[in-house]
C-alpha cells in the first residue's frame, strides 16, 4: 500500500477500495471477508467518505453514485482505472471543486483546503501533487 500513500490517494479513497487493494495480497480468507464486507454494504461513515471521494475522483473514472452493490470485480476495476494496480502508478492530480456549503466534514476526512504534506510550498520545492516537478513549473503558475 506504499504506492497508494505516495500517490496521495490514501486520505481520499473510500474504505471499500482501500480494503480491496489490501486484500489482493491476502489469501482466500481475506478475500472472502472482503466479499462479505461488500455484500453488507456501506455504513454511514462509508457513505460520507464515498461522497467526499466523488469530489476529487478524476472525470475519466466511471464512479458509481454510491458503494451500494459494489462487487470485488467492480472495486478492482475502479482501482485499475485509477492506476493503483500497476507496480508504478502514475501521479494523479486531485482537483477540488467548490460546491458551496457541503456541510461539516467528517472527523476522519481531510479538509478541502488542506494541502498534502501541509505547510506552505516554496516555489523551488517539489510540487505536492507528486509530479516530481518543481512547484513553480507545475501548480505554482
Amino acid at each position: 500500500m506504499s504506492n497508494l500513500i505516495d500517490s496521495g490517494w490514501a486520505a481520499w479513497l473510500p474504505f471499500e477500495l482501500i480494503e480491496t487493494l489490501e486484500s489482493r495480497g491476502g489469501g482466500s480468507a481475506v478475500r472472502r471477508e472482503l466479499r462479505r464486507r461488500l455484500e453488507r454494504g456501506p455504513d454511514e461513515s462509508d457513505r460520507e467518505r464515498w461522497e467526499r471521494f466523488q469530489l476529487v475522483c478524476p472525470s475519466r473514472i466511471d464512479l458509481p453514485a454510491s458503494a451500494e452493490g459494489l462487487s470485488e470485480q467492480g472495486a478492482l476495476a475502479l482501482l485499475d482505472q485509477l492506476g493503483l494496480l500497476d507496480s508504478a502508478p502514475e501521479p494523479v492530480e486531485l482537483v477540488l471543486t467548490d460546491l458551496g456549503d457541503i456541510g461539516a466534514p467528517a472527523a476522519d476526512m481531510p479538509s478541502l483546503e488542506a494541502r498534502f504534506g501541509g505547510g506552505k510550498v516554496g516555489r523551488n520545492d517539489p510540487c505536492p501533487c507528486g509530479s516530481g516537478q518543481k512547484f513553480k513549473r507545475c501548480h505554482g503558475r
